[in-house]
C-alpha cells in the first residue's frame, strides 16, 4: 500500500492529497495520501519521530524545499544543483531527495532558443525554473526583491549568464518585452506590478507567464495577463505536471501522463471552484 503525503507550512490549502488520491483511484492502486504541517526548522524532528518503513515518501513544498538538502540524504544532481528538493523517495531505510519541480518546468516550458526569458523570485521554485530553461537559453534576466540572492542563483544554470534586476524596475511595458516571464513570488507580492498592468494598454499576444501560485487562484497578474493577451501556464498546471512525477515514482507505475494529467486537471479545477 501506498502511504505518502505533502509536508510544509502552511498545508490547509494544499491541493495535493485530492490529486494524488485521486490518481491512486485511476490506477487501482491501495493508498493514502495525506497533508502534514510541517514548519520550518522541524523536519529533521518529524523525520526522526517517523518509521521510515512505513511510508512511501513526501511531497516538499516551502520551506522545506531548502532545508531538506542540510540531511546528507542521497540526492540528484538536478535537485543539487538548483538547491531544491520537494520530493523525498524511501530508499532502503533512509530517503533520496529529487526535484520533479524541474521535471515539470522542463516539460511545460517550450522555450525556443533566441526567446528573452524572465524569472520573477529567486527561491528554490524559481532555481528549479531557472536549472530548467538554462540548457535552452544563453541568457535570463532575474528580478529579485533582495539582489543579495543573485550570488545563489548561478549554481543553478552554470552556462546561462544570469542577469540580476531590482524588482523595482519591473514594470508593464518592461514585461511586454519578454517572450516568456516565470512569476516565482509569494503570494501577494506582484500585486502591484499586476495593478499596474491591468491600468497598461498594452499587447502581450507574443508572451507567456508562467505563474506558479494556485493559491490564490488566479492570481491578479495571472488575470491582468491574460486581460492583455499573454498565453499562460498556471500554479494548477505547475502542480499537476509535478505530481505525475511524483505519482510516477512513489506507485513504480507506468501510466498515460496525458489521461492522467486531464483527470488531475479537472479535478483540480473543481476544487479551486468550489
Amino acid at each position: 500500500m501506498i502511504r505518502a503525503a505533502v509536508l510544509g507550512s502552511p498545508i490547509s490549502h494544499s491541493l495535493s492529497p485530492l490529486l494524488h488520491n485521486r490518481a491512486y483511484q485511476v490506477l487501482g492502486i491501495a493508498g493514502e495520501y495525506s497533508a502534514i504541517e510541517v514548519r520550518s526548522g522541524e523536519l529533521g524532528t518529524f523525520l526522526d519521530s517517523q518509521s521510515q518503513e512505513e511510508w512511501t515518501g513526501f511531497s516538499l513544498t516551502m520551506p522545506l524545499k531548502e532545508e531538506v538538502l542540510s540531511f546528507g540524504f542521497t540526492t540528484d544532481q538536478i535537485a543539487l544543483q538548483s538547491g531544491s528538493a520537494n520530493t523525498l523517495v524511501a530508499d532502503g531505510g533512509t530517503f533520496r531527495a529529487l526535484s520533479t519541480d524541474y521535471l515539470a518546468f522542463k516539460n511545460l516550458l517550450d522555450i525556443s532558443d533566441n526567446a528573452r526569458v524572465a524569472v520573477i523570485g529567486g527561491g528554490g521554485t524559481a532555481r528549479s525554473a531557472l536549472a530548467a530553461v538554462a540548457k535552452r537559453v544563453s541568457g535570463i534576466d532575474i528580478y529579485l526583491r533582495d539582489l543579495a540572492k543573485a550570488s545563489r542563483l548561478q549554481g543553478a544554470a552554470p552556462n546561462t549568464t544570469l542577469n540580476p534586476i531590482s524588482y523595482s524596475d519591473l514594470t508593464p511595458q518592461v514585461l511586454s518585452e519578454y517572450d516568456w516571464i516565470i512569476s516565482a513570488v509569494p503570494a501577494g507580492a506582484s500585486d502591484e506590478i499586476a495593478l499596474s498592468l491591468s491600468r497598461a494598454d498594452l499587447n502581450l499576444r507574443s508572451t507567456h507567464l508562467v505563474e506558479v501560485l494556485y493559491n490564490p487562484w488566479p492570481t491578479d497578474l495571472l488575470m491582468a495577463a491574460r486581460f492583455s493577451g499573454a498565453q499562460i501556464i498556471d500554479g494548477l498546471d505547475i502542480l499537476v505536471e509535478q505530481a505525475l512525477y511524483q505519482i510516477e515514482i512513489f506507485t513504480q507505475r507506468n501510466f498515460d501522463f496525458s489521461k492522467m494529467r486531464q483527470e488531475l486537471l479537472k479535478t483540480g479545477l473543481i476544487a479551486l471552484h468550489s
